[in-house]
């Protein structure tokens, strides 16, 4: 199925509210849902404006850290990506079916906050989603006359050659995200010799009869707490890499798929599309156990010198930032392609 139930409770709280307190036109995500749920347009004694605003929904308190102050929701440096590149507003929608409420903020570089190695966006309890939120979310309304590409790809609409030529650059971001996989593989292979190199050095100390105090043991740990660190830079800028080029690949690979189906309605190219990311998840799994296998090593290192303690910290934390966003990366190709494939079964 496209939704879980929790989901789908959300996404009709949502649009309910949209219709019958706001009285604006909800119109569904039809194909992909990765990045926004529906397309929601300002109508003014029935009539629509042409003015838009996207909502991604998300339901459920497992989805937030709850707290006296309201919801925060914490973002991968994917979606971050991912949602700054829309060209028109986007709404995060808190749905609670517990409390029975919803709540909203907009996606925004001013209501985002870095936290350590990823961000959040943090959701008032006076924002509830209701009549009394209809003035401060109309002042976030794009301009009608202004054409934006994201309402003519929802909607269908035919698009100039130079929109259609930049989604396809974009998405060979997808390509440039893979090859950032690949470097952080090599990366990994490099440190796992230089530790090899260090432990047999120090079974060598060992076996001489050196003791974890002597003077050359130290200098070698110092070394390779060095190379820990400067590994764990060099992983942490490919993950930022991966993070920024997969954010927009996807984007505009989801934004391809649109085009060609709402415009040419040909079934063939979703499925060739289905099939250039395919491989993704499980090269995705490969490059997490990688991962997975240098966290459990670099776990087990003693906390007996300082620089290892602190070195060995510090990689964990980028090891465990790599691995959770090599995750969402899976799950969102994964969504990508069963909402295709649901698509293809649609109108087969």
């Amino acid at each position: 199925m496209r939704y879980n139930q929790t989901e789908r409770i959300g996404i009709n709280a949502t649009e309910q509210i949209f219709i019958k307190e706001f009285d604006w036109v909800f119109r569904e995500q039809p194909i992909v849902d990765v990045g926004i749920d529906a397309l929601i347009e300002q109508s003014e004694n029935g009539n629509p404006t042409g003015k838009f605003i996207a909502p991604q929904i998300k339901s459920g308190k497992g989805n937030f850290h709850v707290s006296n102050k309201g919801l925060t929701y914490y973002i991968s440096n994917i979606h971050y990506n991912y949602w700054l590149n829309f060209d028109i507003p986007v709404l995060l929608i808190a749905h609670i079916p517990e409390w029975d409420k919803t709540f909203w903020i907009e996606i925004s570089e001013r209501n985002i906050k870095k936290v350590k190695k990823r961000w959040k966006i943090e959701v008032p309890n006076k924002n509830q989603l209701n009549t009394k939120a209809k003035r401060k979310i109309t002042e976030l309304l794009t301009n009608k006359d202004f054409e934006y590409e994201t309402i003519k790809i929802f909607k269908g609409e035919d698009l100039d050659a130079q929109t259609i030529f930049d989604i396809a650059e974009k998405s060979n971001c997808i390509a440039d995200s893979n090859e950032s996989t690949t470097k952080t593989v090599e990366l990994l292979e490099e440190l796992t010799e230089k530790t090899n190199a260090s432990n047999e050095k120090f079974e060598h100390y060992n076996e001489i009869g050196q003791s974890f105090k002597s003077p050359q043991v130290v200098a070698s740990v110092k070394t390779y707490s060095k190379n820990i660190n400067i590994y764990s830079k060099r992983l942490e800028n490919e993950c930022e890499i991966f993070a920024e080029t997969f954010g927009e690949g996807i984007f505009a690979y989801e934004q391809a798929i649109m085009i060609h189906f709402l415009i040419t309605k040909d079934l063939e190219n979703v499925k060739e599309s289905i099939k250039s990311v395919e491989r993704i998840p499980s090269a995705l799994d490969n490059a997490i156990d990688g991962v997975e296998f240098m966290r459990n090593s670099l776990s087990k290192l003693p906390n007996d010198y300082n620089s290892l303690k602190e070195s060995k910290k510090t990689m964990l934390s980028v090891l465990d930032l790599i691995i959770r966003e090599y995750k969402v990366a899976k799950t969102i190709v994964l969504e990508l392609m069963e909402s295709a494939k649901e698509l293809l079964k649609n109108n087969s």
